[in-house]
């Protein structure tokens, strides 16, 4: 693989970033060329084969049409799209940051006085999220006013639009979707670890999620709330040994790969949540989509589920490093020959 310009350094497989090295290693497989074009980083890149090039962005693949894309991209758009259409979606309020619309009628909108509405007609809790952040950042279940103006505050300050939603309970599902055909999915589940008098419990959560054995995921974990009420407030830490018996349950209503919680692999999908994800990739005008859904799991009616965010061009990196190596392969090799069949 040239992976730069000759005056360039170049990066081996395991510098790439995870989302990178997955399409690297699908690329491989299907006889595919890859360049970096930005060794420092390794997020662009070029894959070339059988006559053909494309330029790669990280993750993302280009069989979206950029209104799709840019509709998915917006959390409360695609709410509005998809409740248009019939599908179960968690009723939302947004509240735009104060001075970041200068002119027009946003300008007077501006502020926390819609989530004040919404919590007080919808009741505690809520969720606050931002509009359009990824891998749960941010993301919390607030109980009361304080909690709820001190989450707004801190979307404000990495995305202009806060958004608050009713809680929706149940399982967790997500589901990804390329051309009519299901590409991969899972149940998010909680992390849930017992003491043996003898495994640290960083070597505990290992066990459960092959990525605790390394360093990347702690940088976000041990920050986390949950870790802080979970673990630190008990009086434990990663590196101490868990007693006999001792039980830690990181079970919560907001769960993400990033946020203590594993992948349950879905290997295959009845078909009438098939045709009902399809349907939803549909009334977005995506090709290449994955589906957050949550308060029912496949097997039970899909109608029942509240669709909470769709994602074009959906990452698999986290499925990759989690003891789904294989699978998240499979799936990336579908996308990138589409991805060439697409510009041939």
């Amino acid at each position: 693989m040239a992976c730069a310009p000759p005056d360039q350094p170049s990066l081996s497989p395991s510098e790439h970033p995870a989302a990178v090295a997955l399409q690297i290693e699908a690329a491989r497989r299907l006889g595919l060329h890859a360049t970096t074009l930005d060794p420092e980083f390794g997020y662009l890149f070029e894959l070339a084969g059988g006559g053909r090039s494309i330029t790669m962005l990280g993750g993302r693949s280009p069989l979206n049409d950029a209104v799709a894309a840019r509709i998915a991209e917006d959390k409360h758009y695609t709410g509005l799209v998809l409740a248009r259409r019939g599908f179960r979606t968690p009723g939302t309020e947004r509240c735009l940051r104060p001075g970041y619309f200068l002119a027009g009628p946003c300008r007077d909108r501006a502020g926390t006085a819609p989530a004040r509405r919404f919590a007080a007609e919808h009741g505690y809790p809520v969720v606050v999220k931002p509009n359009r952040q990824s891998h749960g950042r941010e993301v919390a279940l607030v109980r009361d006013l304080a909690e709820l103006e001190a989450a707004i505050d801190r979307i404000w300050s990495i995305d202009y639009i806060a958004l608050v939603q009713e809680r929706i309970a149940g399982p967790d599902v997500r589901l990804d979707f390329l051309d009519g055909e299901y590409l991969l999915g899972y149940e998010r589940v909680p992390l849930r670890v017992r003491g043996d008098g003898r495994a640290t419990l960083r070597a505990l959560l290992a066990r459960e999620d092959p990525r605790y054995a390394g360093a990347e995921i702690w940088e976000r974990a041990e920050v986390d709330p949950l870790w802080r009420e979970r673990v630190i407030g008990r009086g434990y830490d990663a590196a101490g040994v868990l007693a006999a018996g001792v039980e830690i349950d990181f079970g919560a209503d907001i769960l993400n790969l990033n946020r203590w919680a594993r992948a349950a692999l879905l290997p295959e999908i009845p078909a009438d949540w098939l045709e009902h994800g399809c349907a939803v990739g549909r009334a977005l005008g995506l090709r290449h989509f994955g589906i957050d859904f949550k308060g029912a799991r496949p097997g039970e009616d899909p109608r029942a589920a509240a669709v909470i965010e769709v994602n074009a061009s959906p990452l698999l990196q986290a499925v990759y490093r989690s003891g789904h190596a294989e699978a998240a392969i499979a799936a990336q090799v579908k996308v990138l020959r589409a991805v060439m069949d697409f510009r041939s």
